[in-house]
């Protein structure tokens, strides 16, 4: 048998080693959860010092002006830099109780 004819035999080093590992594949470039142009409902529980609401949804920071604290608002996303969003108010669909 020629050099070049001889199967492949199994090496550590130059296999799949994911097919072969128990654990989970861990996704380095996963999809954003928030993306521009987004429509999201939140409630708005905090308020920043210079007055602009503060909401945490899935992992992100998503910054609202003009946002009343206590309110729920509909919240159009119009700019993501790492896990800070920053919204602009679309509707407001109950105001604060305060």
């Amino acid at each position: 048998m020629a050099k070049h004819e001889r199967k492949r035999q199994w090496d550590p080093y130059t296999s799949d080693i994911q097919k072969l590992s128990i654990y989970p594949k861990i996704n380095t470039r996963e999809e954003p959860v928030i993306k521009i142009g987004d429509l999201l409902e939140v409630n708005v529980y905090d308020v920043d010092e210079a007055g602009k609401g503060i909401v945490y949804y899935k992992g992100y920071k998503i910054v609202i002006p003009n946002a009343i604290s206590g309110s729920r608002v509909k919240v159009k996303i119009v700019k993501v830099q790492g896990n800070t969003a920053l919204g602009h108010v679309v509707s407001v669909l109950s105001e604060s109780g305060e």
